[in-house]
């Protein structure tokens, strides 16, 4: 399964074009970084011809173009707050404990990457796992879903067909914790435990949702240079009620 996944992500560069075209003096413009809560580790840039930006933190790496206004990955053991803009993406929904690093992916990953390359859209990282029953108590998800993000709208339409819905995610506050290798159960459980802890103790935001996997390698990447996150959605303390 790993040399079919590393050889479609490696074609869908070249079957799927170069996705947005940006004119070179363009600079995507990303969110903002809220707050870092633990960790120094650095990450460095890397401006590309097209607009996309490439990272880099220590011997970890980003080589795919992030969606536009995507802020930049959380390097691994660093913990800090980000806000998330709105993003379409294709989503694939199934049931039981799904994608376990990059076990069980397979089942979501190709019907996925079907979805892009008929539609000529390119590949994008990260790629986003949303688990639902999956706690710091429980490594067993009810249902997940895996998505794939457009790097712009103007990418492709809004569509729902079988297993595969378009739609746009809405913007989203989320606390991440950087993840070294396969994002796996286990791993999440225990980034869910430490990502509660702190931002009890901060006192100034809340946790209000389930977690979400994002994962910027393929089985290209050796698995301990793979990186990833583990996100839990959160809400301002006291923000007033809409």
């Amino acid at each position: 399964m790993n040399v079919r996944l590393s050889t479609l992500i490696a074609l869908s560069a070249a079957c799927c074009g170069p996705g947005t075209a940006l004119a070179e003096d363009s600079v995507t413009k990303t969110s903002p970084i809220i707050e870092r809560l633990t960790g120094d580790i650095e990450v460095t840039p890397a401006p590309q011809k097209d607009g996309a930006v490439f990272y880099r933190a220590g011997d970890f790496r980003v080589t795919t173009p992030l969606p536009e206004g995507y802020p930049r990955p959380t390097p691994p053991g660093v913990v800090e707050v980000k806000q998330y803009p709105e993003v379409r993406r294709a989503t694939f929904t199934g049931r039981g404990a799904g994608p376990n690093g990059m076990k069980n992916s397979s089942k979501a990953f190709f019907p996925l990457f079907a979805h892009i390359k008929l539609r000529g859209i390119a590949m994008t990282a990260p790629v986003e796992i949303d688990y639902s029953g999956l706690t710091e108590n429980d490594t067993e998800p009810d249902s997940y879903e895996m998505s794939f993000l457009y790097r712009a709208k103007s990418d492709g339409k809004i569509e729902s067909y079988g297993k595969i819905t378009v739609a746009d995610a809405k913007p989203v506050l989320v606390v991440a914790i950087g993840v070294a290798g396969d994002v796996t159960l286990d791993k999440v459980s225990a980034s869910i435990a430490k990502l509660n802890d702190i931002i009890t103790d901060s006192g100034k935001w809340r946790v209000i949702g389930e977690p979400r996997v994002l994962g910027y390698n393929g089985p290209d990447v050796p698995q301990p240079k793979r990186w990833g996150e583990v996100q839990l959605p959160l809400e301002v303390v006291g923000r007033p009620a809409e």
